[in-house]
């Protein structure tokens, strides 16, 4: 599949973020655990997957070094899910979302290392910044706890991490091959973690209509189209990029969260106000630093 031209690899990493703002959403509604959300989540994608690359015969085969790559990529996937949806539980759409504009900063971290970059300190210093007014905000707006925030945080360095990795392997091995092996891995990964919460395995015959419904949208319109073409965006941009867009998720995700759930994500002006200044700080800055340098030239 060929790299997109600049502008229209900006227009589907917008897209892309606009159709991520919904899973927090769908995360809410379905009223399985974080698990075993989680665990359907995967085990949809990778059997729309395998179908996939059956049906057009792409083949499995992946190289051994780039294949324990992708195996690596997953866990860091499943992490970042089971975290992230944890913390919506937990602690609600708001404080999942806003933690996880916090991406940029982690970003800034490990690009450099995936790639051989120098780290900005300019990058960092406003990372940390950012990190910081979450935190705040969080903590004094919603008046949740350590573990909520913690939660939020640990959801926004494991994005981090794969999505570094991600634009490396992206020029490497096909979307739907790296989709197929790295969801494979995560769902290893949250078969797992059952040994840890074996109550909260919910077999197929005992989902309510709603909530199979709502997992096979998640699956496919969240995770299958959205996926594929972020992998497809890295093939032009850069992770730090696609995770300055990510900053965005926050903005659709509460708007939506104050339609779908008016009376559970009753927050202050300030939070608003504050998040607003956070992300507009991350993006301003990170476009201007950055957007020149973003694009990657494809492979000749």
């Amino acid at each position: 599949m060929q790299a997109l031209p600049p502008r229209q690899a900006h227009a589907l990493m917008h897209l892309t973020v606009f159709v991520w703002g919904f899973t927090a959403i769908l995360g809410r509604l379905i009223s399985l655990s974080a698990v075993a959300l989680v665990w359907y989540r995967v085990v949809l994608v990778v059997l729309v997957m395998g179908g996939l690359i059956a049906w057009r015969k792409l083949g499995f085969f992946v190289p051994g070094p780039a294949l324990r790559r992708l195996w690596l990529v997953g866990v860091f996937v499943g992490l970042h899910w089971l975290f992230f949806y944890g913390c919506i539980k937990y602690a609600g759409v708001a404080v999942a979302v806003l933690c996880l504009s916090t991406i940029t900063f982690f970003t800034a971290l490990f690009e450099p290392l995936v790639f051989k970059r120098a780290v900005s300190v300019v990058e960092l210093a406003l990372g940390l910044l950012v990190m910081a007014g979450v935190a705040l905000l969080v903590k004094v707006e919603t008046g949740t706890d350590t573990l909520g925030l913690l939660l939020g945080l640990s959801s926004a360095l494991f994005s981090a991490a794969f999505g570094a990795l991600n634009g490396r392997l992206a020029r490497e091995v096909r979307a739907e091959v790296m989709t197929f092996f790295e969801l494979s891995s995560a769902l290893l990964l949250t078969t797992a973690s059952f040994a840890l919460w074996p109550g909260d395995f919910v077999g197929p015959w005992a989902l309510s209509g709603k909530d199979a419904l709502l997992l096979l949208g998640l699956a496919v319109g969240c995770t299958v189209l959205p996926w594929l073409w972020s992998l497809r965006v890295l093939k032009t941009l850069s992770p730090y990029t696609l995770a300055l867009a990510v900053t965005l998720e926050p903005v659709y995700a509460m708007g939506l969260a104050y339609f779908f759930f008016p009376g559970a994500e009753q927050l202050t002006w300030r939070f608003y106000a504050g998040s607003a200044v956070l992300v507009a700080l991350v993006a301003a800055n990170s476009w201007l630093k950055r957007a020149p340098a973003a694009v990657v030239k494809p492979a000749a």
